[in-house]
């Protein structure tokens, strides 16, 4: 055990936007010096995040991370997925009726519906021709790694893991709070950010697929930290043996931090790193 109350760490899952990037999206040197000493100390370290794998890749590739015991969380923990081979080990999908119920819902708004898996990021309208996809949506988008395309529900095909309502911060507050209660017992929903509320399926969550993949590599939960920012980062951070929260996160998440770190544009990460695993591998 570690003077913390906790084993020594063995795992550290870390969200991507707000944590281990800074506000210009960027992963400072200090960040990934400090990953590669924790990496070389044997230390696993995963990104677990609510983008599709195609917007992790930038960092994977600056992070070198693609060998055979690699692995990336995604889509706010419905995809697991290897990093060397882009082999898909665990996938939770939306069942279609549960999409449909979500889209009759968000009829009655302004906010966009959106629908995304690990290939498609898809903007559900009931005219492709006559719709228009905002800009601000384009640059989510071009985030992501992965353009927007127009869709309807009744030409909809395969399978997908997370929908989201997309707008201004007045729209999302409007279909935050007009959200049935039932929802809250059918679904996994989080306001990510001021302008995205993200919907999973039921169960399914950054902290449900970490703790699975942590199992899956015979790794305590007492061994494993999280890292991260934002409300969809909450499960994770309840999971983890060591659940550590930015400065720049929210009041709800703080609320059950065990440990605080710098904010993203102070290297916040870097420093957690350094306090609570590189200090324990001494």
């Amino acid at each position: 055990m570690s003077k913390w109350g906790v084993a020594v760490i063995k795992l550290v899952a870390i969200d991507i936007d707000g944590t281990l990037v800074n506000e210009e999206k960027i992963m400072t040197a200090k960040v990934k010096q400090t990953i590669h000493k924790a990496m070389d100390q044997g230390v696993k370290i995963v990104l677990c995040t609510g983008r599709p794998i195609a917007g992790i890749m930038p960092y994977l590739e600056e992070l070198e991370m693609f060998k055979e015991d690699d692995f990336v969380i995604s889509q706010n923990g419905a995809v697991i997925t290897r990093t060397d081979t882009r082999e898909i080990i665990e996938v939770w999908p939306f069942e279609k009726e549960m999409i449909e119920t979500l889209y009759a819902f968000g009829k009655d708004f302004s906010a966009e519906f959106l629908l995304m898996n690990e290939e498609h990021f898809y903007m559900i309208t009931p005219d492709e021709e006559a719709a228009e996809i905002r800009p601000e949506l384009q640059g989510e988008g071009e985030t992501v790694r992965m353009p927007v395309e127009l869709t309807s529900l009744a030409t909809l095909e395969g399978d997908y893991v997370k929908t989201m309502f997309f707008g201004n911060t007045a729209e999302i507050d409007e279909v935050e709070a007009a959200l049935p209660a039932e929802f809250y017992e059918a679904f996994s929903i989080a306001r990510s950010q001021n302008y995205l509320l993200e919907i999973g399926a039921k169960n399914v969550n950054k902290g449900t697929a970490l703790l699975k993949l942590a199992e899956d590599l015979g790794i305590a939960r007492d061994e494993v930290m999280a890292i991260g920012d934002g409300n969809n980062d909450y499960d994770m951070i309840q999971a983890a043996g060591l659940g550590v929260v930015m400065e720049n996160g929210t009041e709800r998440l703080k609320g059950i931090a065990k440990e605080m770190t710098l904010s993203n544009e102070n290297d916040g990460v870097a420093h957690a790193l350094e306090k609570f695993v590189l200090k324990n591998k001494q």
